[in-house]
């Protein structure tokens, strides 16, 4: 019934794939050692976490909201885990930990959200701080060192050329595509999204759609907490600061707007601009320029494409309807 709102690969998500391999070209071209395999490992190994959790800022932008907690939650787990690891734990409940935090967590947004009719901006603005409380607290003002989980080596193993990493972050792509776009809660994401009034009048339960939403958000960040352990083997105070920013920019030059929109966006958009704006980082990084100026050009980009979605929904509204005969 709902696979009408299912949406064909769109102009903006190709628009975010050329744009990738324009950049890689010319950086490639024009920028010493860009090209170097190990550099371009660097990058895997440095956006693996965002590339995760950007798939649960998909679902929620979609949904027309938005999780600005993200990063704290990150944080969150990533202190726990330390701590586990440091008493020398079990991988098995460090992972579980991860995870039930994250859904925890992850719940709690979605009930503020769903339940109590917040808006999701200052309900996950709200969360995000009281967790960065919390990271403060369990920290005591230190930083966690020389953390060495059993599972490090995910982050630096290759199978044959192939990062592992990449192979991870290919295959949770792979299973979040056919949960949007085979799946019936994925076409509930896309009919609430198109008209959400449409969708209650269709019988969706939007409440616990949202909800499961915000879960699946929360259970992704906190498996990342564990990636930046590995990747890491440190906590630091200001861990996950800029995380839900990159995963938002990533989203909205992806392919799906600031305010979300059910009918275009998906993954394939999502996970291209994730490695877009982490090879801008990269090369601008070994120019040598500012790296103020990245946030500058990643910032234009953002308000470029939300210019431009904002012009094609003003010429789709204003488009005239042909009645059939």
């Amino acid at each position: 019934m709902f696979r009408k709102y299912i949406p064909h690969p769109c102009r903006r998500e190709y628009f975010a794939i050329i744009l990738l391999i324009a950049e890689i070209v010319l950086f490639s071209i024009f920028v010493p050692n860009f090209a170097n395999p190990l550099n371009f490992f660097r990058v895997i190994q440095n956006n693996t976490e965002v590339a995760i959790i950007s798939i649960g800022m998909t679902m929620v932008m979609l949904l027309g909201g938005i999780d600005l907690s993200v990063g704290a939650v990150m944080g969150v787990v990533s202190v726990v885990a330390g701590n586990m690891i440091e008493r020398n734990m079990r991988t098995v409940w460090v992972v579980l930990a991860a995870i039930v935090i994250g859904l925890l967590v992850g719940s709690i947004n979605g009930a503020i959200i769903s339940k109590l009719h917040i808006p999701d901006m200052l309900a996950t603005l709200a969360t995000g701080n009281i967790w960065k409380a919390v990271i403060f607290g369990l920290l005591g003002g230190k930083w966690l060192t020389s953390l060495k989980p059993s599972f490090r080596g995910i982050t630096t193993s290759l199978i044959g050329p192939i990062p592992v990493l990449l192979i991870l972050v290919l295959i949770v792509y792979a299973v979040f595509y056919y949960v949007f776009m085979h799946t019936r809660f994925g076409r509930y994401i896309y009919a609430i999204g198109c008209n959400e009034s449409a969708a209650k009048l269709s019988g969706i339960n939007v409440s616990n759609v949202r909800m499961k939403a915000y879960c699946i958000t929360g259970a992704l960040a906190g498996l990342t907490g564990l990636l930046y352990i590995a990747r890491m083997g440190s906590v630091e105070m200001s861990i996950g600061g800029t995380t839900a920013i990159q995963c938002i920019a990533a989203v909205t030059i992806g392919g799906i707007g600031a305010k979300g929109s059910g009918a275009r966006g998906s993954v394939i958009g999502t996970l291209a601009g994730v490695f877009f704006i982490g090879f801008l980082r990269n090369g601008i990084v070994i120019m040598g320029i500012p790296s103020l100026l990245e946030n500058f050009f990643i910032g234009l980009l953002m308000i470029i494409c939300v210019l431009v979605d904002s012009i094609n929904a003003m010429r789709r509204a204003n488009k005239p309807v042909v009645k059939g005969a």
